[in-house]
């Protein structure tokens, strides 16, 4: 009877159990199917507030012809009631293409330039806008032309964007000029003056220091709008003095230099009244000679700003192209070794040409391993790629790296940069960072 008592129990027992484990399991069951539609939500919700975000932001893009250039004001404002966060990939903030009748480019704003490749991040209070201009010209082709311009906005507030939703493209014509057409001016018209070219003398033309007008417009700028004119430099090898006339409201520019890895000159203020008139200004700039990039162009950015507003108008001026000196002898299949710093690197040789490198040499890195990437100073054309190594530090361990890069991703001109770093131990940022040149395209 004892006996039958506890079968009876035992099973008793185990059945309330199973009912139990049922019950948690449809508890949880329940719980995840809960939790699903409450994260579609969330990415419903976050989707829809970057939406609204990108509707908030106003972009206008305005373009002014004259006999052979073209200006190209462009801005976009935040015309919401709160500070939004743009983030850029790189200080390259926008990018302005030009095609012509038959769809071909004839004109790219970062074509001739470099920027520092680095993750920036820009507040825009309410009300504030991102305002530039940039010139094309000497044109020589009449006709009929389209513009397209892109605020390379890859983030706001944080919430990553996956398309360009700010880029505008606007069309604009060409006149012939009289010369060309035959015809003569009317009546009314008062041909305008050239400005007055001043002709170097003998001894000026001798002497090393150069001396040439850059980014000089020929039109007529009133005293209500703020802008450089009539900007000249003189000097190299890191030293440079800029000079020309501002125009400012605010009484003040800042302006940096960089060579589209680093910055050399770090952001200044300078004080210039704030004269209803265009006035004066110079500035003298030294970069340290171990500073200045073994090759590459330097640039100056001139940034104006308004009163209780973000810089509007950005100005950038070449001041020198250091070129790579060439190996003498050169043939089709040279080798040559390029320049390293740190103790991470050592005896790195470049073959190759047209987008297909060979890249030997020694590393001493953590854990046996580095990353390399290239970039054309605009574009990263190889993403970063983990290197293994034979031994880690302190053995020196040699390595070959074979690149090939699609001849339709190479630039028209420009350079070709292979960056190598080591990453950190302690938090994996890049330490004993290397900017190797592979090519030089004209």
């Amino acid at each position: 009877m004892k006996h039958m008592l506890a079968i009876l129990m035992g099973c008793m027992m185990i059945t309330m159990a199973a009912c139990g484990n049922e019950a948690e399991s449809e508890t949880k069951s329940k719980e995840v199917n809960e939790e699903e539609p409450k994260a579609e939500e969330q990415t419903e919700e976050k989707a829809e507030e970057v939406e609204a975000l990108i509707r908030s932001l106003n972009m206008d893009v305005n373009v002014e012809t004259s006999e052979d250039t073209a200006d190209f004001k462009i801005s976009l404002e935040n015309t919401s009631d709160e500070t939004v966060t743009l983030g850029f990939t790189s200080s390259q903030e926008y990018e302005i293409q030009v095609t012509n009748e038959e769809g071909e480019s004839v004109y790219t704003f970062s074509a001739d330039k470099m920027f520092t490749q680095e993750m920036i991040r820009k507040d825009l209070a309410a009300g504030e806008s991102i305002t530039a201009e940039e010139s094309w010209t000497g044109i020589e082709q009449p006709g009929d032309y389209e513009v397209t311009v892109t605020f390379l906005v890859n983030s706001i507030n944080e919430q990553p964007l996956e398309a360009e939703p700010f880029q505008l493209t606007k069309s604009f014509s060409m006149e012939a000029s009289d010369q060309e057409t035959g015809n003569s001016r009317e009546g009314n018209e008062v041909p305008s003056e050239e400005p007055e070219k001043v002709t170097p003398v003998d001894s000026d033309k001798d002497k090393e220091t150069t001396n040439e007008e850059v980014n000089t417009e020929e039109k007529t700028v009133s005293a209500e709008e703020d802008g450089f004119r009539n900007i000249e430099v003189s000097g190299k090898d890191g030293a440079y003095t800029v000079t020309g006339e501002v125009h400012v409201s605010h009484g003040e520019f800042t302006y940096l230099v960089e060579d589209g890895h680093h910055v050399l000159i770090e952001p200044d203020t300078m004080q210039v009244g704030n004269d209803s008139e265009w006035t004066p200004f110079t500035l003298e700039l030294s970069i340290p000679n171990e500073d200045l990039p073994d090759y590459g162009m330097v640039t100056l950015t001139l940034k104006m700003k308004s009163e209780g507003s973000e810089d509007k108008l950005i100005k950038n001026i070449a001041l020198e192209e250091i070129e790579q000196s060439e190996p003498e002898n050169e043939t089709e299949a040279t080798t040559r070794e390029v320049k390293t710093e740190g103790e991470a690197f050592r005896n790195v040789t470049v073959s190759g040409e047209n987008g297909t490198y060979t890249i030997e040499g020694e590393a001493r890195v953590h854990e046996g391993s580095f990353v390399y990437t290239v970039e054309d100073g605009h574009y990263v054309l190889v993403e970063p790629t983990s290197v293994q190594v034979a031994e880690g530090a302190p053995a020196w361990s040699s390595f070959e790296v074979e690149i090939d890069i699609p001849e339709k991703d190479l630039p028209g001109f420009g350079s070709l940069t292979l960056t190598i770093f080591e990453e950190s131990a302690e938090d994996g940022s890049p330490v004993h960072v290397n900017n190797l040149l592979l090519e030089k395209f004209n």
